[in-house]
């Protein structure tokens, strides 16, 4: 080996040195837990695109996915660093309870009933909710749902709105996305109700069904994690900021979602603070 070129890589060693103790100065610290295991375990959906989905490959992606992935390269300078596990919206909170995952990024509304056992990030998202229905039914607004059967995913955010402001709605809840929509199109439901980005990218993917526009419930999200652990929740926080500052959404959200008007929606739902209620 040549002397210049040892001294090159002495460069580049020095270099990345120097990066990486940049790089650790810009986050807080990790809890030691998750500095010794080398990977942070973040739960997913992989039913409820542009979110989260299962890819081509049988993999997770979507737009949290990726936020997920980016939390793991700031955590450790690798996105391999994080350790995906798809959770349906009723096993998200015991998934984390159960020591299964550190963090929740899986479409999590902040309610008051959760605030009572979980932690959350700042605020990541906000938006309304919507419900699909079929193309050629008769259902035109919320009201419409009155005395009907709507089916939504166990464990959704939405469920105490519509017992709330629909009389007499019944619930038909099922454990995923694939299973609401195969009721509403076999009929045993008069629409399904999901957030918003989840609602019109299946419109999207199914012609026989369409989006009613009267939105219901807006609501904020943001990460999940168990009470008292103040060191994620910093890590967290910076991360999210960082991911603004970044850029990261402009670019990964038209990768998700293909139509204009519901991108430009999704954006701003992610990089606009969520309006006061």
């Amino acid at each position: 080996m040549t002397r210049g070129l040892v001294h090159a890589m002495a460069g580049v060693a020095a270099a990345l040195l120097l990066a990486g103790s940049v790089y650790a100065q810009s986050m807080p610290e990790l809890p030691a837990g998750i500095q010794q295991a080398g990977k942070i375990r973040i739960g997913v959906k992989c039913d409820s695109p542009p979110f989260g989905l299962t890819g081509p490959d049988g993999k997770p992606t979507g737009i949290e996915v990726e936020m997920a992935k980016k939390i793991g390269e700031y955590a450790f300078g690798s996105p391999d660093a994080t350790e995906l596990s798809c959770v349906t919206s009723e096993a998200r909170i015991p998934s984390l309870e159960g020591g299964k995952i550190d963090l929740i990024l899986a479409t999590l509304g902040r309610t008051p009933a959760r605030q009572e056992v979980i932690d959350y990030s700042n605020i990541y998202f906000w938006g309304t909710s919507n419900a699909l229905v079929p193309e050629d039914g008769p259902i035109q607004t919320l009201a419409n749902f009155e005395n009907e059967t709507v089916v939504i995913v166990k464990g959704a955010s939405q469920i105490p709105w519509l017992e709330n402001h629909v009389p007499g709605v019944q619930l038909l809840q099922l454990n995923t996305t694939a299973d609401s929509i195969q009721a509403l199109l076999q009929g045993r439901a008069a629409g399904f109700v999901g957030d918003g980005g989840l609602i019109y990218t299946l419109a999207a993917n199914y012609p026989e069904l369409r989006v009613i526009d009267e939105g219901i419930d807006p609501g904020v999200n943001g990460i999940g994690m168990r009470k008292n652990e103040p060191e994620l929740q910093a890590f967290v926080n910076a991360a999210l900021e960082r991911l603004r500052s970044e850029g990261f959404y402009e670019e990964v959200i038209p990768q998700f979602v293909s139509e204009e008007p519901v991108a430009e929606v999704m954006l701003r739902g992610f990089l606009e603070d969520a309006p006061q209620q």
